[in-house]
């Protein structure tokens, strides 16, 4: 028993996995059903029979477990329904769609969104994977190199230790004894910033927030809720309920920015500028924000065209700046990886250099 119900559990779990990377897809076909006035148990009926009928095992496990939860009155609205099922990132745009008179047009957004979160988890991925394979090259080559180099540090004359040669030597001696303790300070410290991201607050994070991984992060949040913020405007809902439905359904980090703007809003009711300016939207936004202001007929016209229209461009910069980290690691881990294959062949040379010299004055 015990084992059955681990292996459903595993199963359900690789199933959200799969699900997960079409589910905008899933997102859309709902928007039709509820469009055609088609009750939202019967639309899920039917596709979990299509599902048996093309062997969709990962979009049946899914889909019963929704309706197992529909079953049993656990949900009142998608956001609940699909909690635990759909990824965290989901819960801002599904509680849009809870809140918005034309949920039909609400869950295609979210699906927009959906499809925005995809592309530029599968553009990190992308542009992270050379610099983390030039890093575990650069880590084998340098570790190689410097116990090639410190062999032949034993046996050399003194005289070659000057300059270049001197600074190799004492590169390839710090590597060797202190490599590994550095490798696990890097592996901590990048734990402790990626931890970081969504949980620090305060007015040490405003500081950082242009650094990269940090604007990253903020680059891509922003696009969320400035689609999230149009989708319910759109739908009828008022800014601050807007607002305070992005708080409380978001982690430490938004949902402190998104107080600030609030509390921004509560002291100058009328200053948008001021209040989307406390550090959630890039410089960027903030300069498009105050171009839209000065012809558009209302904030909420504001706010509907950016998340239209500049969400686009956040994509365009997330992929740039992940671009530019990537060169920025590979280019540094490949420039230390040539400084000691470089070092190795200065250091061959002055030996046999030298080796020639007391050759000639033996000689003599």
């Amino acid at each position: 028993m015990f084992r059955s119900s681990l292996a459903n559990a595993l199963m359900l779990k690789l199933s959200k996995l799969i699900w997960a990377t079409r589910r905008a897809d899933f997102y859309r076909d709902l928007a039709d059903a509820l469009e055609r006035k088609v009750a939202i148990r019967d639309h899920l009926l039917r596709m979990l029979s299509n599902a048996r009928m093309l062997k969709d095992q990962a979009t049946e496990h899914v889909v019963r477990a929704i309706l197992q939860r529909l079953a049993a009155g656990e949900s009142g609205s998608l956001s609940d329904l699909f909690s635990g099922i759909a990824p965290r990132s989901d819960h801002l745009p599904l509680a849009a769609v809870d809140r918005a008179e034309d949920k039909p047009l609400a869950l295609r957004m979210t699906a927009a969104a959906v499809e925005f979160q995809i592309r530029s988890l599968r553009t990190l991925a992308k542009e992270l994977a050379v610099p983390i394979v030039a890093v575990v090259l650069t880590v084998l080559v340098v570790a190689m190199t410097s116990s090639l180099i410190l062999k032949i540090a034993a046996e050399a004359p003194p005289v070659i230790w000057t300059g270049f040669n001197g600074f190799v030597r004492d590169v390839a001696t710090f590597v060797l004894d202190y490599g590994l303790f550095l490798l696990l300070g890097l592996a901590v410290a990048l734990s402790v910033l990626i931890m970081s991201l969504p949980r620090w607050i305060g007015v040490a994070r405003l500081k950082v927030e242009a650094w990269p991984f940090y604007s990253l992060w903020r680059s891509y949040n922003a696009a969320i809720v400035l689609s999230s913020i149009a989708m319910m405007v759109s739908a009828g809902l008022a800014l601050r309920e807007a607002l305070e439905t992005i708080r409380q359904t978001s982690g430490p980090w938004l949902r402190w920015h998104v107080s600030r703007i609030i509390l921004s809003l509560e002291e100058e009711p009328e200053d948008y500028l001021a209040a989307f300016g406390r550090g959630l939207m890039p410089p960027t936004v903030r300069a498009r924000l105050a171009s839209l202001m000065d012809s558009a007929r209302n904030f909420g016209d504001v706010l509907v065209t950016l998340g239209d229209k500049e969400v686009a461009a956040l994509g365009a910069r997330v992929t740039f700046a992940a671009s530019a980290l990537s060169w920025g690691i590979t280019v540094s881990a490949l420039s230390l990886a040539v400084l000691m294959s470089v070092g190795q062949m200065t250091i061959a040379s002055a030996m046999a250099n030298a080796t020639t010299a007391d050759r000639i004055l033996e000689g003599g």
